[in-house]
């Protein structure tokens, strides 16, 4: 009798641990960010300092959008060298979460970027930053050549190695620097970096698509490989 007793109450206890075990696997996944830092990335709202920073260089004031739109974000990334580094970009608020999320799906592919920096340290000329290589965001500037505001003026636009995926319109390159990297295809390239350009349907592009972003380099009366952007 004792011995029937143990068995029951042994196959009982099993029997709770499959059923806990069968409610986590159909608990429901939770978002992997929110504004809290995981593992070095996360979104804030824009701080005093990063203010007093960008104010009279990338942001000025203006009808369009406010400091309050804006939020501040932190990642991790592989540089060149192969070692792991911290970058900030300022992105819009509504993007804030894809951010992270894309920086964070680069970071676990090891895929190389130069440089994440504000835009501020160059000036916020968009020039000096691409040819300096600089992965960037926000930055209150119309679309050269033009009278309207670019994507990044709301921070809705994020340029990736813009100097491996330069700026192509006929015979113009965007950065100069970048020109050998107008040849695109990775047999024809002389570039030392031409393992970093981004194409269409590789895994950089399809992880900005999943979260709804556009690719420059998919326009038809010119190319921005660097360019990914939300509306």
């Amino acid at each position: 009798m004792g011995k029937h007793i143990v068995s029951m109450m042994l196959a009982a206890l099993i029997g709770l641990g499959a059923s806990a075990q069968e409610i986590r696997e159909k608990e429901p996944v939770k978002p992997a960010f929110s504004n809290k830092s995981i593992r070095g990335f996360s979104y804030e709202k824009v701080p005093k300092a990063v203010k007093e920073k960008i104010s009279g260089v990338s942001y000025r004031p203006n009808p369009n959008i406010t400091f309050q739109d804006l939020r501040y974000v932190k990642v991790k990334y592989y540089g060149y060298d192969g070692k792991i580094r911290s970058g900030q970009l300022l992105v819009n608020k509504s993007i804030a979460k894809d951010t992270v999320e894309i920086f964070q799906e680069l970071y676990d592919m090891q895929y190389p970027i130069e440089s994440i920096r504000l835009i501020d340290d160059y000036g916020a000329d968009d020039t000096k930053s691409m040819e300096a290589n600089n992965t960037s965001a926000f930055n209150y500037r119309i679309v050269e050549g033009t009278s309207h505001l670019s994507k990044h003026a709301y921070g809705r636009a994020i340029d990736i190695n813009p100097r491996v995926n330069p700026f192509v319109k006929r015979n113009s390159i965007t950065p100069e620097n970048g020109k050998i990297y107008a040849q695109r295809d990775v047999k024809k390239c002389k570039g030392k970096y031409k393992y970093n350009m981004i194409h269409r349907n590789d895994r950089v592009y399809r992880i900005f698509r999943k979260h709804g972003f556009q690719w420059g380099g998919d326009w038809i009366t010119y190319k921005d490989y660097q360019h990914f952007e939300k509306r």
